[in-house]
């Protein structure tokens, strides 16, 4: 047992000279492995961008964003050290109290106990159970003396709705714990006290946003373009939506500064209003109750959009180009978009900043790459459809690791040669012809030449070596599938698309805001326009300015347990950036997700087919 116990204890101290020599050996190994290995590390080679190097000359943008306040250790000097709560057994109380006298019966009978709740707080009074004698009473927490809202239910409410919940988890949370559980009708009300408190915090962190992208954008610009009252900046823009299929009766627009990656202005829609849903149930939509009621509703109608759900990126897009100017001095010029939808078209149409001033746009190359993905499954259904398979088993088929291949293949070669258009689309057929060529017909007169080429063939010329058998190959096309699938690839490299893509840049950031979003506010669980915009607002005040600074910002007084947790929840987010910045992590986590593809790909084939809709 001792020797097993040896093995896995962990060393001390400096390593021996034999174990740092075996280290080196190691190294050398996996270097030389890396040139000479043709399977998955070749396409992973292929497959991982230049981001990584990108980001060894840059700040990480993680640690850059939770800096851009004026001082962290500025917005914690209100931390209250005793302003903690703490969960505690009723029955604990006698056990406290329980050698204490009291003053008149001299009894050691003195015992707390609860008289009335409201919500999550409770009168407590500190009682003789002999003589019955009241010695104080104070709520479990405290009271806002203005409109007498118990910070406790206003803090449980808005802790369930940070982590995506609502009433219906609370009360199990209360049923688990035993304790009081709050009504639906107190957290609806807390619901809309939060809203009405929040819209000052989201003016206030939507202006802080501004004001550090105007500063950014500034330092960058010529001292003659420095003081103008709006300046020109560039913006990544996409829509998101609360429900998955395109049944959603709200969508999001959301605008975001590609220098500083910081949400600056973002627009909600909305198809529905709960209000006049009963009020049209109740009183009648055509009755005169119901118009008159609806004059003073109007005003504060959830019900904001009229129109189809694919048309709400295009509405709020033109929303957030309206009032850009007026609301935030700048003008958005250049747009970094998907494509999914006509936004750019329609703005080109408004002519929003006048005939002079016409909006450019730039397109995401994750987007662009998944634009391959499509039109290659599509042939496969295509041809299949005129009884021609080319997604088959067989060797040189179009199957579904080789499609996910070639699209991270297309991808790189965008990325490693901006803003070239022509290396550009040289790389992207290089890439192509590569897979499908043959010892009786090599094409890889596209491929990189030299001895640093990733080609093994033009590698080998450059050797003076004669090149390995192509069959060594693990990515294949046969001449019929290259035939197929030529069009596609001309296609998705014209020189007006590519010149698109001179930038390099993805929506990468807009993706993560979006991400946040939905982690308080699941798209599973239907929720009010109200509690989606608390989603919002959460998100994007965590997201610009981290945990601790969005913390300091929404509350007067911190506790130093909530300063710690947040703290502990910024170092982590930084060090995931860091870690997932890094070419060894990428290169991880392709390899990963091709290896998971293969293995499926081989059970499925080994197992057959066990599952179809009506087929068994």
């Amino acid at each position: 047992m001792d020797t097993v116990s040896r093995r896995y204890r962990k060393l001390k101290g400096r390593p021996s000279k034999r174990k740092r020599l075996c280290a080196s050996n190691i190294s050398k190994r996996w270097e030389k492995d890396k040139v000479e290995n043709s399977n998955i590390s070749e396409c992973v080679d292929n497959c991982v961008s230049n981001e990584g190097e990108e980001r060894k000359d840059s700040v990480n943008v993680s640690a850059t964003k939770l800096e851009v306040l004026p001082s962290t250790s500025a917005s914690t000097s209100n931390v209250i050290k005793n302003n903690s709560y703490v969960i505690m057994n009723n029955s604990m109380w006698s056990s406290l109290l329980s050698n204490t006298k009291c003053d008149d019966c001299n009894m050691c009978s003195l015992d707390v106990t609860c008289n009335g709740t409201c919500g999550f707080s409770s009168k407590i009074e500190l009682k003789c159970k002999n003589c019955e004698r009241v010695y104080n009473s104070i709520f479990s927490s405290p009271r806002d003396s203005f409109d007498k809202w118990f910070e406790a239910n206003k803090k449980l409410v808005e802790a369930f709705l940070k982590i995506g919940k609502g009433h219906a988890a609370l009360e199990v949370f209360s049923m688990a714990i035993g304790i009081h559980a709050m009504d639906k009708k107190t957290f609806s009300k807390c619901l809309h006290k939060l809203y009405e408190e929040k819209q000052s915090y989201k003016d206030d962190i939507l202006q802080v946003s501004r004001k550090i992208v105007r500063q950014k954008h500034n330092e960058l610009a010529s001292p003659s373009d420095q003081n103008n009252e709006i300046i020109d900046i560039t913006v990544s823009y996409d829509g998101t939506w609360q429900k998955r299929g395109h049944t959603s009766l709200y969508g999001i627009g959301i605008v975001v500064d590609i220098l500083t990656g910081l949400v600056i202005d973002y627009e909600i829609l909305s198809k529905y209003c709960p209000e006049c849903t009963t009020a049209k149930r109740d009183l009648g939509e055509q009755s005169a109750d119901f118009s008159i009621w609806y004059k003073a509703h109007k005003p504060e109608c959830s019900e904001n959009y009229v129109g189809s759900l694919n048309a709400m990126e295009v509405k709020a897009a033109e929303i957030l180009w309206t009032r850009s100017v007026e609301n935030c001095g700048m003008r958005y010029m250049n747009v970094l978009s998907d494509g999914d939808s006509k936004t750019y078209q329609h703005l080109l149409e408004l002519d929003v900043y006048g005939d002079n001033m016409k909006i450019s746009k730039e397109e995401c190359l994750n987007h662009v790459a998944k634009r391959l993905g499509t039109g290659l499954r599509n042939k496969v259904k295509e041809w299949r459809s005129k009884g021609v398979t080319i997604g088959g088993r067989k060797e040189g088929s179009l199957k579904e690791s080789t499609i996910l291949k070639l699209t991270n293949f297309y991808r790189k070669a965008i990325k490693d040669n901006v803003p070239d258009v022509q290396k550009m689309k040289n790389a992207i057929f290089a890439s192509l012809f590569h897979t499908s060529s043959t010892d009786k017909a090599p094409k890889h007169n596209k491929c990189p030449t030299g001895v640093t080429s990733w080609c093994f063939y033009q590698r080998a010329l450059a050797n003076n070596e004669k090149p390995k058998s192509h069959s060594s190959m693990k990515t294949k096309l046969s001449a019929q599938v290259l035939e197929k699938i030529l069009p596609v690839y001309q296609r998705l490299a014209n020189n007006e698309l590519l010149a698109r893509c001179d930038s390099g840049k993805t929506q990468n950031v807009n993706e993560s805001i979006h991400s946040v979003i939905w982690n308080n506010c699941p798209k599973e669980t239907f929720v009010s326009k109200k509690r989606l915009e608390l989603a919002v607002i959460s998100a994007i005040g965590e997201f610009n300015f981290g945990c601790l600074n969005n913390l300091s910002a929404e509350q007067n007084e911190l506790n130093s347990e909530s300063v710690q947790i947040a703290q502990r929840r910024d170092k982590r987010r930084i060090a995931q950036s860091e870690s997932r910045g890094t070419e060894m992590w990428k290169r991880k986590r392709i390899s990963k997700k091709l290896s998971k593809s293969n293995n499926t790909t081989k059970i499925i084939e080994k197992e057959g087919e066990t599952y179809g809709s009506g087929k068994f």
